[in-house]
């Protein structure tokens, strides 16, 4: 969306994906990083071209109807994933990554601020902590002004769902994770987590200024604002994970999560403006394109 309206500062695509990195965020641009398709034609020197040949795979590719790829590119999507939950993969590997990063631990509560995509397969990421009823996790509160997505997160295991303004009597927690875009929603997040606490800020604000207020509280209150983002492996992590590692557990989080249930429309590509503009206005959760 921050591509869409134009509110994005000039960079690379991404430090990490093969083709991404050398090419840079400005306009005229082709975007996505999602596509899902089957291979139809192998290059003479593609050791594995005959398992190849009809398999449903995975590329960091931009919207495209077909595209032409380097055999390090593209992932076989695992057997038992579907096309429509395998178009996921990116949005969940950024939720674990997100995850990851809060570095949750057991009993502690954490409050989830945007229920947009990332925000509820983060839902239900920690939700799978809940059993049997019992949450070993503290607690899950959401929190989102759109109607729809507050029912969307509690289909995907909230404890509470919440609208901002009732934030103020819900709190406070021991974990926040930012990731609506919006700079009231930061704000909250750091009122209400607990002194000691850790703010998780997975938002892109692009070139868009924002204002906060770090009052005495704040600075007497040793809270951590910690920045995630998905492109690396976080620092404190690089002894044990990987992007390997990390790509084999999103594949399996897709496969229980079963994200493509998050999905309200399906379009064609002529259709993509309209279809961000509804985006955009919250009208829609998660939109695929369909090419065929």
């Amino acid at each position: 969306m921050k591509v869409f309206n134009g509110l994005f500062d000039s960079a690379a695509l991404d430090v990490n994906i093969k083709g991404m990195a050398d090419a840079e965020m400005e306009y005229p641009l082709s975007y996505g990083y999602s596509l899902v398709g089957k291979v139809v034609k192998c290059g003479s020197s593609v050791s594995d071209a005959e398992t190849l040949i009809g398999k449903l795979v995975f590329s960091f590719s931009p919207h495209a109807s077909r595209h032409v790829l380097d055999r390090d590119a593209v992932q076989i999507v695992p057997d038992g994933i579907s096309a429509e939950d395998a178009i996921f993969m990116p949005s969940v590997e950024t939720a674990l990554s997100l995850v990851h990063d809060a570095n949750v631990r057991l009993g502690e509560s954490v409050a989830i601020y945007g229920q947009g995509l990332i925000g509820l397969l983060v839902t239900a990421i920690l939700s799978k902590g809940n059993i049997a009823g019992n949450y070993f996790l503290g607690s899950v509160t959401t929190f989102d002004m759109v109607p729809a997505r507050l029912a969307c997160s509690c289909l995907m295991g909230a404890t509470d769902a919440l609208l901002p303004s009732q934030a103020e009597n819900a709190g406070p927690y021991d974990v926040s994770i930012e990731i609506s875009g919006n700079g009231r929603a930061l704000q909250s997040a750091i009122d209400h987590t607990i002194s000691n606490g850790r703010i998780i800020l997975g938002s892109w604000y692009g070139n868009k200024d924002i204002k906060l207020k770090l009052g005495i509280d704040f600075h007497r209150s040793h809270k951590t604002i910690i920045t995630s983002q998905v492109s690396e492996i976080s620092a404190s992590l690089r002894g044990l994970w990987t992007k390997s590692r990390r790509f084999n557990l999103t594949w399996e989080l897709v496969k229980v999560l079963r994200p493509s249930r998050l999905l309200t429309k399906t379009a064609r590509l002529d259709d993509a403006q309209s279809t961000y503009e509804l985006l955009d206005k919250g009208e829609e959760i998660a939109v695929a394109f369909i090419y065929y």
